[in-house]
């Protein structure tokens, strides 16, 4: 039963945050990887890993961030046929942008919560997503793309 719980939450949640982007032009892959890139300059496979997401779909979505003036592309002086992605100052506003939209969606599911409850959620999430990228690591899985 507390399966259903978790999907009703995602389903609302990505309903929830693909509108509030929409009125910026993104969509939620994009707004994920613009919050990724905040403080990060990374390789697209990087991304890839981080996001369990397949390369076709990485190169396609940060072909439109670049497109949109949000993210640039360098060569990686380390590894000439590698780029490395990173936020443009359009990307920084956006990022400002996006982390206003995800704590409002967090001021609607904790409503009612004390902070404690709060943090001790989050604890909980934190250690549930180590399981399991620890399981998929243990027992290989397919990217979700």
């Amino acid at each position: 039963m507390k399966y259903n719980y978790v999907s009703i939450i995602r389903r609302c949640e990505l309903s929830y945050i693909r509108s509030e982007l929409e009125e910026f032009g993104l969509i939620p892959l994009e707004g994920r990887l613009i919050r990724l890139l905040k403080d990060n300059c990374c390789s697209q496979e990087e991304l890839g890993e981080t996001l369990d997401i397949d390369k076709s779909r990485i190169a396609r979505t940060i072909f439109m961030l670049e497109e949109k003036g949000l993210i640039h592309r360098v060569i990686n002086e380390k590894n000439r046929r590698q780029k490395l992605v990173s936020l443009t100052e359009n990307g920084l506003e956006a990022y400002k942008t996006i982390c206003e939209i995800y704590q409002a969606w967090d001021a609607i599911c904790y409503k009612g919560f004390t902070d404690e409850e709060r943090e001790m959620n989050t604890e909980f999430i934190k250690r549930i997503s180590q399981n399991v990228v620890g399981y998929k690591k243990e027992n290989g899985g397919k990217s979700n793309g």
